[in-house]
């Protein structure tokens, strides 16, 4: 299920805004996150009523004008009124809110997913070196495991043992490679061999994408490509202890603020 909503939300995506991968990647961030909260305002003009909320608005910016006036004078009494008056505006408009979310979590989630498949890690390039990591159970420890050869690839070595991993989470095997290759229009095919089991996965080397960073392979093998993370102005940290990486927080930063700037010149509520 996971991979179907994967490869639709690459497809739909990939055609809609995919000429943005040929931008810098600060600038194709920007752009995302400026039409997500395009999406988040527009669709309040579909999804909510209007009128109420703006009549809402004008409501709650008269009260803040007589609560200051009735501080101004000492009148404690009317401006406990005004301020109770406060959360009945906000109770008679509550229904608005979940609507547009409603309406947009399918497409915005589409577009999150496309994000964590094109914009989390700068696309290896000609000459770059990519460490790629094979999983295995624990019992596969002191076995050797290797990577097929092929033109184009040059490796610190093919043959890896794999040596048992017990200080971090659940105890299994790992052996790492470190790669590099020449540009290709089409994907390098990596063959991984243990014991009579083999799996494969692919690499880009040069091109606007990037292979999927993690693939399971089933029977506790895993294999991972451990590319450069992409942040914003080459600066903006992800937040590890919320599992969010560089890119999620910079979009999250630009997105979430636009979208209160852009209801004010488009006068939606």
């Amino acid at each position: 299920m996971l991979e179907r909503w994967t490869s639709l939300s690459l497809a739909v995506f990939d055609a809609l805004i995919g000429w943005l991968l040929a931008l810098p990647w600060d600038a194709a961030l920007v752009a995302v996150a400026v039409g997500t909260a395009a999406i988040m305002t527009v669709v309040r003009l579909f999804t909510t009523n209007q009128d109420l909320l703006r009549r809402a608005s004008r409501d709650k910016k008269r009260l803040s004008v007589l609560i200051r006036r009735a501080r101004k004078r000492g009148d404690k009494e009317a401006v406990a009124r005004f301020r109770a008056t406060r959360p009945m505006i906000a109770m008679k408009t509550f229904g608005s809110e979940w609507r547009p979310l409603a309406v947009a979590v399918v497409p915005i989630a589409m577009l999150a997913t496309w994000c964590l498949g094109r914009l989390e890690f700068h696309p290896p390039q000609a000459g770059e070196t990519v460490e790629v990591v094979a999983y295995t159970p624990v019992s596969a420890a002191g076995q050797v495991m290797h990577v097929v050869p092929q033109e184009g690839l040059e490796a610190d070595g093919w043959v890896r043992p794999v040596v048992a991993v017990t200080d971090a989470g659940p105890p299994h095997g790992m052996a790492a490679w470190t790669i590099r290759g020449a540009a290709s229009d089409k994907p390098y095919r990596l063959v991984f061999r243990l014991k009579g089991r083999t799996v494969e996965r692919d690499l880009l080397i040069g091109q606007r994408t990037y292979a999927a960073p993690v693939v399971d392979h089933g029977d506790q093998i895993v294999t991972e490509l451990k590319m450069r993370p992409a942040k914003f102005l080459g600066i903006v940290p992800g937040i590890p202890a919320l599992a969010l990486p560089p890119w999620m927080v910079a979009y999250l930063v630009v997105a979430i603020p636009l979208v209160s700037v852009l209801k004010r010149p488009l006068r939606i509520y």
